[in-house]
């Protein structure tokens, strides 16, 4: 694979750096498709419902494909990074963003996010959306939390939409699948049925 993986913000401090460079390396080598899957295709500028529809791996599909520890390196790189957007990453504790990590990956509604989702959260929480979270003190976690689950009621809604989307354009296909033939391909086929009951001997009812 030639797409390069590991380039990220240098802002943030050399460990975590190193962090993100051999898990992404790791999963290169474990399986280059999929590495390719969890850290090339996701833009965290896309909209709600373009992070639905773009079918996205979970965190439970991460772990379960490769590892939890994975998954766990690969939110604890984006929180982190939300972190240092916010001028907040020096005053939280390595103990903070690894527990809102593991907070989220063993919440049994947070860990069906896909990346793109989460992703989209970030952005959203970057921009303002749930409103000045932090200032000059150290950061309380259980508010970045709070958002998410604000956050997850929002997907909810608009996961439900996609889903009504797709039955809509399903019956609408069988539908147009279904169409009644015409009187005249009616009787097209019956001869087509009659001259081969006539070549083979049939009895077609």
């Amino acid at each position: 694979m030639t797409t390069e993986i590991t380039n990220v913000n240098t802002v943030l401090p050399p460990s975590l750096l190193l962090e993100h460079d051999v898990l992404a390396r790791s999963l290169q080598q474990f399986d280059p498709e999929f590495a390719l899957q969890v850290f090339v295709p996701y833009s965290k500028g896309k909209s709600l419902s373009a992070a639905v529809e773009s079918g996205a791996p979970t965190f439970n599909d991460v772990t379960n494909f490769f590892s939890e520890q994975a998954t766990l390196y690969w939110l604890r790189f984006h929180i982190a990074e939300t972190f240092a957007f916010l001028g907040i990453y020096d005053k939280a504790s390595v103990y903070q963003i690894r527990a809102t990590a593991e907070l989220i990956l063993s919440h049994e509604i947070f860990c069906q996010l896909t990346l793109d989702e989460f992703l989209c959260f970030l952005n959203r929480f970057k921009r303002g959306d749930y409103g000045k979270i932090y200032n000059s003190t150290r950061p309380n976690p259980q508010e970045f939390l709070v958002c998410l689950r604000q956050f997850w009621q929002e997907l909810s809604l608009e996961r439900a939409r996609h889903e009504e989307q797709q039955k809509s354009d399903r019956l609408s296909q069988e539908k147009r699948s279904a169409i009644p033939l015409t009187d005249e391909q009616q009787q097209h086929i019956a001869e087509i049925q009659q001259r081969l009951a006539e070549k083979f001997n049939l009895n077609i009812k």
